[in-house]
């Protein structure tokens, strides 16, 4: 249907972060946002302040805005309640799988189990999970689950972190056997082993961040130096690593963007 341009943009850069285009602890500059999305400034700061409100981003005084990053207690939280609320998914899933589903499962849980991580690998696993807690059936459940989900951002989600001791395959077995307190065993310590894995990614992503933001105020302070002194400052050349990375984020913004557009126009 048609979206307005203020929706547009919105829609753009919510997309941008949930997939990672934006990584957790990224600078989003307003000039940038709107000569890669084609827009002007306005609809751009109104989008960011939407954003701000769902707590995706967070303004920070003469910097601008900033891709949320978890704290370990946020994750921690998040993985109690998913813990919580897939358990109670894990019983009704025991208590209604017959055997047309269950080959779907099993079936499901095979491709998952041998995919690398990515967005195939994501796409993969919310369809193996919404099956599972049958979300034809259970619509306001997978929406809170999806909701809580989509809190760590696709960035995170999108990464495998390898667990040879726990397969999807197994959980479904557990399911086949009418065990239930198997099943929700294999959840929680499967849910374990990602908050661990996000915790330490979080925390590796936000030292970088705090020495990207040091070495930017140190630049900076240096800059200010030799103007003072009547020196020409010297220009820091910007990693390849660093051009590579933001030439990706503008690219996936300005393909959203257009994919947006044409949205509009049907």
């Amino acid at each position: 249907g048609y979206k307005t341009i203020g929706q547009m943009v919105y829609s753009v850069l919510r997309e941008a972060i949930l997939s990672g285009a934006f990584a957790p602890g990224e600078w989003l500059r307003q000039e940038s946002l709107a000569e890669a999305i084609g827009v002007s400034r306005i609809p751009v700061r109104t989008a960011l302040l939407q954003l701000e409100s769902e707590g995706m981003i967070t303004f920070h005084p003469h910097r601008g805005a900033r891709v949320r990053t978890l704290t370990p207690t946020q994750i921690d939280e998040i993985y109690r309640l998913r813990t919580l609320l897939e358990g109670y998914a894990i019983e009704r899933a025991c208590q209604d799988v017959d055997p047309e589903r269950l080959a779907r499962l099993q079936g499901l849980a095979k491709k998952l189990d041998r995919h690398k991580q990515g967005d195939e690998f994501l796409d993969l696993r919310v369809k193996f999970y919404r099956e599972l807690y049958d979300a034809e059936r259970n619509p306001l459940l997978v929406e809170m689950i999806d909701d809580l989900r989509s809190h760590v951002g696709r960035f995170y989600l999108g990464i495998k972190f390898p667990d040879r001791h726990r397969h999807h395959a197994d959980l479904i077995e557990r399911i086949a056997v009418g065990d239930i307190e198997g099943a929700k065993a294999w959840l929680t310590t499967h849910f374990d082993h990602i908050r661990k894995g996000i915790r330490e990614l979080a925390a590796a992503e936000e030292g970088q961040q705090a020495a990207k933001s040091e070495a930017d105020g140190t630049g900076a302070a240096e800059v200010s130096r030799a103007h003072t002194n009547g020196k020409r400052p010297a220009v820091k050349r910007t990693t390849a690593a660093g051009a590579v990375k933001r030439t990706t984020a503008a690219g996936a913004v300005k393909r959203t963007a257009a994919a947006g557009r044409a949205t509009a126009r049907q």
